[in-house]
């Protein structure tokens, strides 16, 4: 009898596990939007693969736009209320946007509220479980960047102007009065590239960024008191232009301390210890290598920008040039390729011909050092003050004075391309390998290609904390497989031009560009340094990945960026 009733136990367990566990499972929630935007939502349900080993695999850009597609689709005639029935056991992700153009796919020209379902602020996908049981919270937001007015904008010392199809930002005067005027032009874009970029894409976390950037900007960076005051002009014009400063994930409104880390946005790799970066490519070239081009001798540089790639394509409609003219004496006019916010630069180029452009690189092992200075300002403030006198020495000396607690100067670990209009010295171009605990500058001859006319520099250091028995380490880390390739792609199609004396000119820096892309570009700047000519190519606003160099390229010359 005890057996007979155990089984009829064990039997209504088991039928229950299989009505509850076994069965199709449900999700479902509701889809929030405040604005003006009209349309139906288009709402996507993704599977998430998990891998033998239980490992979720999340929801990737490139899922979103067109690798993956989703096993559902359901449409609303606005955000309200969504369900999936009959949903197999496993997990999944949800997406949502308002289809305002008809085309049924996220659009960014003009962009259209986008969203998804998150297990935090500010979030990234977060995985839906129903292994167990249905879900009916998935609720979320759907957000819409604000671009920039397609109407010349102006205030008392500064314009936001449309030049050749992109946005120029022009500043003059002192730096309080520079910095009214740029967050004045600037407001929403600057609130847009901290949410957007810095928390949802770098951060992934509201809480994330405010519990351990926001406190390793407040604890461990330093910043002269003329770019705190500028970067307080920045937030007072903000206010006069009456950006609305309130940041719903973060529950505050925007300070200098969010300004601070759109400015020190790279240092967050000296907060903690992340993998080695796998971005961004440079390259010059001049002297006989340029002779029998259109460039005469002349120098060139280029770099590729990669990686600052949001979901939503902010770092592309938010792309910015500035034209920054300081009043201040013996200060020099310089150029920006960057993005709202930046009162510093690290990708920049001054009226001498002066240019400074940093890819990520290693930082090392090592406490959190103190008295960190952002490479950002550190760059401008040399762009502002030498020209094409630069050396080796000379920029190195004026780096130094910004030294961290650790000994090293560019914390979060920084490879900078320095280059000048070349005239005949030995080394117009130089590049400086840093992390926190020290650096090294080299010229092009200590490392391959080691021609004295060409230098290039990718995503690891070849000089400082260069170990010649673990070439595939530096600073005691494995360097990554995109670091590597793209260097022994540019060194050896370099070697071998040289090899045959080929003339380099524009187009072989287009070239070389291109073969060192990786789909995640977001724009590309080559710069005719005897010239003074820059050429820009920004990523469109498709729903695709980023392959700036592959795009249309706009010329500039320096002084026409400054034209009023």
């Amino acid at each position: 009898m005890k057996r007979w009733i155990f089984f009829v136990v064990l039997l209504s367990v088991l039928s229950a596990h299989a009505r509850t566990n076994g069965q199709p499972k449900s999700i479902s929630g509701r889809i929030r939007f405040e604005g003006k935007v009209t349309g139906d939502v288009i709402v996507r349900l993704y599977p998430v693969a998990v891998s033998p080993g239980g490992q979720i695999r999340p929801l990737t850009k490139r899922d979103v736009y067109g690798a993956a597609e989703p096993i559902q689709t359901s449409t609303l005639e606005k955000p309200r209320r969504y369900a999936f029935e009959s949903l197999p056991l496993g997990h999944y992700s949800v997406l949502a946007f308002i289809d305002a153009d008809g085309n049924g796919e996220p659009s960014f020209l003009p962009p259209e509220p986008l969203g998804w379902y998150t297990s935090h602020p500010g979030g990234w996908f977060a995985p839906i479980d129903l292994t167990n049981s249905s879900v009916s919270d998935a609720d979320f937001t759907l957000r819409i960047p604000t671009p920039f007015s397609q109407e010349d904008k102006h205030t008392d010392h500064g314009a936001l102007r449309w030049i050749q199809g992109l946005p120029v930002l022009q500043l003059w005067g002192t730096a309080e009065e520079r910095g009214f005027a740029h967050g004045y032009l600037a407001g929403e874009q600057i609130i847009d590239f901290l949410e957007f970029y810095i928390v949802e894409d770098s951060w992934r976390s509201a809480q994330r960024y405010q519990d351990i950037f926001v406190a390793f900007i407040e604890n461990h960076v330093s910043a002269p008191p003329e770019f705190l005051r500028e970067c307080d002009a920045v937030i007072e014009g903000m206010r006069s232009s009456k950006t609305d400063m309130y940041i719903q994930w973060l529950e505050r409104d925007f300070n200098r301390t969010d300004l601070l880390a759109i400015n020190a946005y790279i240092e967050r790799r000296a907060a903690f210890a992340l993998e080695p970066a796998s971005s961004c490519t440079q390259f010059a070239f001049w002297g006989t290598q340029t002779g029998g081009s259109e460039l005469n001798g002349g120098l060139i540089a280029a770099r590729n920008m990669d990686g600052e790639c949001d979901i939503r394509k902010v770092t592309v409609s938010h792309f910015l040039l500035y034209a920054v003219a300081p009043s201040e004496p013996g200060h020099k006019r310089w150029f920006s390729a960057m993005w709202p916010g930046f009162v510093g630069t690290i990708s920049g180029i001054n009226e001498d011909g002066l240019y400074s452009m940093e890819n990520a690189g290693g930082s090392g092992p090592g406490p959190v050092p103190d008295g960190i200075v952002p490479c950002s300002r550190i760059q401008r403030t040399i762009l502002e003050t030498q020209g094409r006198e630069a050396s080796p020495e000379s920029v190195l000396k004026t780096m130094e004075t910004f030294t961290c607690s650790e000994g090293g100067i560019t914390a979060a670990g920084s490879i900078i391309l320095w280059a000048v209009p070349y005239s005949g010295q030995d080394t117009p171009a130089f590049v400086y390998e840093g992390g926190r605990g020290g650096g090294a500058m080299r010229s092009p001859v200590d490392v391959r290609p080691a021609d004295p006319i060409n230098i290039m520099a990718s995503n690891h250091h070849l000089v400082y904390g260069f170990d010649a028995d673990r070439p595939d380490h530096s600073l005691g880390r494995r360097v990554s497989f995109s670091s590597r390739w793209r260097y022994e792609v540019g060194m050896n199609t370099l070697e071998a031009w040289s090899r045959q004396n080929k003339p380099l000119g524009i187009a072989e820096a287009k070239k070389l560009l291109q073969m060192v892309s990786h789909g995640s570009t977001e724009y590309s700047v080559i710069f005719l340094a005897n010239e003074m000519r820059i050429l820009v190519a920004v990523d469109d606003l498709k729903t695709d990945m980023w392959d700036a160099p592959y795009l249309d390229w706009v010329t500039f010359r320096f002084d026409d960026l400054f034209s009023k």
